[in-house]
């Protein structure tokens, strides 16, 4: 598995290594004051009297990118999308063990916020202000972490969701459906493609990879664009035409800050990932890299997720 970059030094942890930790996600939020700069989104906890960063446990069945996103919104009010990840921190907190993955967060929309009992104050401060103000220090080194961030935009490669097995279809394979395993894992893609803003949606000409993308497209009411080079039956001896297509996706999407996914198979995932110049290797059905391009296309970062189906 390509893991998510984690800074050497920064687990917390001191006892009980073999406990199965508690997961949470969370996001360090900013956005562009015309005066004060560049401004981070931190909250009070009222039953901690403390500041911190907006985070939260997973729910049951939730992926981490999609619990990042949601407990911002939930703790601040801001919808954001989500940017490189950051550090992954392990602490003690008195009752086991919990484990925080961390991405940086821009953000797409804001409402107010009623005080509640969990979150009282919700402040957007200056970066010296806000590493003054947080109270753990693996916040402020998030805080710190951020800076050395570059601007990316996501671009998503997932295999296409579980099909109906081939023995058991007679017609074209390229029409071959997803099944009730795929169609889950198609719904479960919905909060977790959201989470990082796709935009743009390209698919192999199968069936079976546009309807990977037809949920989580109606949701957001997009367009899949399909290619026949793409398909297992163009794209698994055309590497060469894999290659000019996705290096061409690649460069849209960085050039205009576009989120983007695309859908594939097992035999063309390799050309996929030569093309964008990444370590081969196999994902399962429903199964996603993460490649966050810098503005020249270069992959500045990479995580894996799948669907939990």
């Amino acid at each position: 598995m390509l893991e998510r970059p984690v800074a050497a030094g920064r687990t917390t942890s001191r006892t009980r290594p073999r406990q199965r930790p508690v997961l949470a996600a969370g996001a360090l939020v900013t956005r562009e004051h015309p005066t004060r700069g560049t401004e981070v989104v931190i909250v009070h906890r009222k039953r901690y009297d403390d500041w911190s960063l907006p985070k939260g446990k997973l729910e049951a069945g939730e992926s981490l990118p999609a619990c990042a996103v949601r407990e911002v919104q939930e703790e601040t009010g801001v919808s954001i999308r989500l940017g490189s990840p950051l550090d992954q921190v392990t602490y003690d907190r008195g009752a086991g063990l919990k484990r925080v993955d961390w991405w940086s967060g821009s953000v797409v929309s804001a409402v107010g916020r009623a005080p509640d009992h969990e979150v009282d104050v919700v402040s957007w401060l200056p970066l010296k202000a806000a590493l003054s103000r947080l109270t753990f220090e693996h916040d402020r080194f998030l805080v710190q972490q951020q800076l050395t961030q570059p601007v990316t935009t996501p671009l998503v490669i997932v295999r296409h969701a579980k099909a109906m097995d081939r023995k058991d279809w007679s017609r074209k394979d390229a029409a071959r459906p997803i099944n009730s395993r795929g169609r889950r894992q198609a719904r479960l893609l919905i909060p977790m493609l959201a989470a990082y803003g796709a935009e743009r949606l390209v698919s192999s000409t199968s069936a079976r990879c546009i309807s990977t993308l037809m949920p989580y497209a109606h949701h957001r009411e997009l367009r899949v664009e399909t290619y026949g080079q793409l398909s297992e039956e163009e794209g698994t001896s055309d590497a060469k035409g894999v290659a000019r297509l996705v290096t061409r996706i690649r460069n849209q999407a960085a050039a205009d800050h576009l989120p983007t996914v695309i859908c594939v198979h097992r035999p063309v995932l390799p050309h996929v990932l030569e093309a964008l110049d990444m370590v081969p290797t196999s994902l399962v059905t429903g199964e996603f890299l993460v490649a966050h391009l810098t503005g020249d296309g270069e992959v500045h970062a990479l995580e894996r997720h799948r669907p939990q189906a």
